[in-house]
């Protein structure tokens, strides 16, 4: 067999049945039987085929765009600051269409749903996983029910002519992306052999993110000390430290898998406030009050994978982490330098991410010539839209949070 699935809790070995829980409170790891082999005949994530959870291979792409930031460094003060690009971005052969890295997790989690016999998938977003999920189960012409809050329906776009008949657009009139997740969980158990796409505890989704550090290590030709990221739910930063960890225990590059830098708004940000407590778990006192306001509302989770056996916390403890808060008007001048020199826009939560690593060298964090990967997870939408005519997807229903799933799917 090509990979089984190792229960981080009880240890247990088992086979993919587009398993997402074995253990309550534990991750599934994928264990692979073979070597990496890059193929070097394909590009993107693909290359990296042998540790994707898929016994075949998708007819579907998306990828890293791994480069050193010579000139973005020298502004920060750093002379080895590498950037892995996910967006849309021609002069340097972006490949996310959609522009965010969600569409490596997109590639694999589709074909693995396939594999297993799913009939459809039910996904819950803030916007850029629905738009990732819509661009390729359109072009697989697989069926997707995908729910999102009022406020990101307008982030749910695709290429004018793009199909997207297989695709159901539900949006909460009166929720956030919370509301859309329970929503999704409501939708569930009355669609046979429908499968909810599942998060964190999807491993094609975790291995699939994974591939930027693979893409990075290799044109780098080791193992970054560092990996910035912003984080809202976990599974970018999980996924990376898995698949480093992969690298490193089969022998494939020396040293440690890189210590993880995770940033979150400092208006919103429960991960850095436990992690600064070193508390395993999250508690009420470590989300605001009240609904806020962020810079980045795509970082903005009400139940991150904080605690569970693999998550978060224990990310941060194997890779000896650290965690940042960053003001909107820090983020907002990361995203015009990173715009000004690169010359292409990124979104809000690369610029997040950008902050912190400036932040990260003025304290001390890290140190001007040490090897450091800054994940741009997002980018190119305003070049998109000005290079190609977008439509929005309309909505299948409009609905509120409260309504009864049944009624809803009477008219699937």
């Amino acid at each position: 067999m090509k990979y089984r699935l190792r229960c981080l809790s009880s240890k247990e070995l088992i086979d993919d049945n587009y398993t997402l829980h074995h253990t309550d409170g534990a991750l599934l790891v994928t264990e692979y039987s073979s070597q990496l082999n890059i193929d070097n005949t394909r590009k993107g994530m693909l290359k990296f085929q042998d540790w994707l959870p898929n016994i075949g291979v998708s007819e579907h792409n998306a990828g890293t765009t791994s480069y050193k930031a010579n000139e973005l460094g020298a502004r920060i003060g750093m002379s080895n600051l590498w950037v892995a690009y996910h967006g849309y971005w021609p002069e340097k052969e972006g490949m996310c269409p959609t522009g965010s890295f969600k569409d490596m997790e997109a590639v694999p989690t589709i074909m693995r749903l396939k594999e297993k016999g799913r009939k459809g998938m039910i996904c819950a977003s803030a916007g850029n996983t629905a738009r990732a999920f819509s661009y390729f189960c359109g072009l697989e012409n697989f069926p997707l029910i995908v729910i999102v809050g009022n406020a990101h329906a307008e982030r749910v776009y695709l290429p004018k002519n793009h199909p997207h008949d297989s695709v159901k657009l539900i949006v909460i009139e009166d929720g956030d992306y919370y509301d859309a997740k329970m929503f999704s969980k409501k939708i569930a158990p009355h669609l046979d052999s429908w499968q909810m796409e599942g998060g964190i505890h999807n491993v094609a989704r975790r291995d699939g993110i994974g591939g930027l550090i693979l893409d990075a290590t290799y044109a780098i030709g080791k193992l970054p000390m560092h990996y910035f990221q912003g984080i809202g739910g976990g599974p970018g930063p999980v996924g990376v430290h898995e698949m480093a960890k992969r690298l490193v225990d089969t022998g494939l590059f020396e040293g440690h898998a890189p210590r993880q830098h995770v940033s979150q708004n400092e208006e919103h940000c429960p991960i850095h406030n436990a992690w600064q407590a070193r508390r395993s778990h999250l508690t009420d006192s470590d989300f605001p009050d009240e609904e806020v306001e962020v810079f980045s509302d795509y970082l903005l989770n009400k139940a991150p994978a904080y605690q569970v056996k693999g998550g978060v916390y224990d990310t941060m403890v194997e890779s000896n982490g650290q965690t940042y808060i960053v003001s909107k008007k820090d983020a907002q001048e990361a995203k015009a330098m990173f715009e000004s020199i690169e010359g292409i826009d990124i979104m809000s939560p690369a610029a997040v991410a950008l902050a912190s690593v400036i932040q990260a060298l003025e304290n001390g964090d890290i140190e001007a010539d040490d090897c450091t990967v800054l994940n741009i997870s997002g980018g190119g939408i305003g070049r998109m839209k000005s290079d190609m005519d977008i439509v929005q997807i309309k909505p299948w229903k409009t609905v509120s949070k409260h309504d009864d799933a049944l009624t809803i799917l009477q008219d699937l």
